[in-house]
């Protein structure tokens, strides 16, 4: 087991040597032997620290001992030849205890105490651990705080002990979302996935309703509910805000509606206008012969037709009077100008007399016009007089007008 430096000294147990307080070392031990010493070789201990003589030197007197057991001031020399033999002795490992099976001989023990696994050291990394040094090997390649090891992620060396901070904040570690939304990435792009890419933050819509949901809900929201998204209409295409939509059909050109004045034809309401002002039935309008004094103001499109044809001849009559009365007003202004000459009057009065024949005949009309009212449902003769008094009306007004360029050939003669 590991022992601290508190506990256990790296160098207990494994000195060859004696060894005082002071931690000055004299002779070698005599438990580390295989043999045990006999009576006769007791002459290899050192009479002063009674252990196995180290570095043999011998007095004046011819005293052995150890060198580092003499006197200070002492005169000695050294014992080569005994040296040799107590280095050749049979010893086992100091660390025994400990499991070392080496043997070998005295001399060569300190040579192998300098590699012998059972050797406790302190890590040389510093942590403040004591062991074997065999288990030091693997303690400060696998074990140790403090040794250096590299990120797996981001391949930076550092501190075992400091590993579990950096994998705390390692930019290149591999995480899940903070919003579990699923997806696994490096540390370094979490910002730019929950800005841009995690269905989960919460966002509000960019289309400014005010809502706020998160980013996948929004997607859905953006394109199916919400009130400010942008839809095609329906008749005239164009894209329109949806929450604007109603009013927009309350007033869209393409769009069909029926006649305002509930005629039941359906347009699209940009013809609206034209329809009503010029096909729509139902439309108030005047008959064109109002301008000749026809008292019909106001009727309705659908019946004017009907009006038409039964008020031909009247209508015929008003306009025949406005011919008259415009061609009366011409031949004052014409006698006017070329009074006195005969021949002007001669035309007037046969003008005259043509308009006086075009008013019998109309008067002859009417009363055809009368009688056909009358006996319309009966017989359908006297419409086809009436309708040939009209053509001989018309006779007489085409005749009249040809008059009336005579006049105006006159007139121009007069005025040449």
């Amino acid at each position: 087991m590991a022992a601290r430096n508190e506990d256990l000294e790296p160098e207990t147990g494994r000195d060859l040597c004696l060894v005082r307080r002071d931690g000055e070392r004299r002779g070698y031990r005599k438990d580390i032997l295989t043999d045990n010493l006999s009576e006769r070789d007791t002459v290899f201990i050192c009479v002063r620290c009674q252990g196995i003589m180290r570095e043999v030197c011998t007095s004046t007197d011819g005293e052995q001992f150890c060198s580092s057991c003499k006197e200070e001031n002492e005169q000695t020399h050294p014992n080569l030849k005994m040296d040799k033999m107590i280095l050749s002795f049979k010893c086992s490992c100091p660390l025994i205890a400990r499991g070392c099976k080496w043997l070998g001989a005295l001399g060569g023990c300190e040579e192998h105490l300098d590699t012998c696994g059972y050797v406790l050291e302190t890590c040389k990394l510093r942590c403040g651990v004591v062991l074997q040094r065999d288990e030091l090997k693997v303690h400060e390649k696998e074990k140790c705080p403090q040794r250096i090891v590299e990120c797996k992620h981001c391949r930076r060396e550092l501190k075992s002990c400091e590993l579990a901070t950096h994998l705390e904040m390692c930019p290149k570690m591999e995480v899940s979302c903070e919003l579990k939304c699923g997806k696994r990435l490096c540390r370094e792009n979490m910002a730019q996935h929950l800005k841009q890419e995690c269905g989960l933050v919460v966002e509000t819509c960019r289309l400014g309703c005010g809502v706020e949901m998160t980013r996948d809900e929004l997607k859905i929201h953006v394109t199916e509910t919400c009130v400010h998204r942008f839809i095609p209409c329906e008749h005239c295409k164009k894209d329109f805000k949806f929450c604007d939509m109603t009013h927009h059909l309350d007033k869209c050109p393409k769009m069909e509606v029926s006649c305002e004045l509930k005629c039941g034809v359906v347009m699209c309401r940009e013809d609206v206008t034209q329809h009503v002002e010029q096909d729509c039935v139902e439309k108030e309008i005047e008959c064109p012969f109002v301008k000749y004094k026809c008292e019909a103001i106001s009727i309705q499109r659908k019946h004017l037709s009907q009006h038409l044809e039964e008020k031909r001849t009247e209508h015929l009559e008003l306009k025949l009077t406005a011919m008259e009365l415009k061609l009366n007003a011409m031949e004052d202004t014409v006698f006017k100008q070329c009074e006195g000459s005969n021949e002007i009057k001669q035309h007037i009065d046969e003008s005259k007399q043509y308009r006086d024949e075009s008013k019998q005949h109309r008067d002859e009309s009417k009363q055809h016009v009368e009688e056909s009212k009358q006996h319309r449902d009966e017989s359908k003769q006297h419409v086809d007089e009436s309708k040939q008094h009209v053509d001989e009306s018309k006779q007489y007004r085409d005749e009249s007008k040809q008059d009336m360029g005579e006049i105006n050939q006159h007139r121009r003669y007069m005025d040449n």
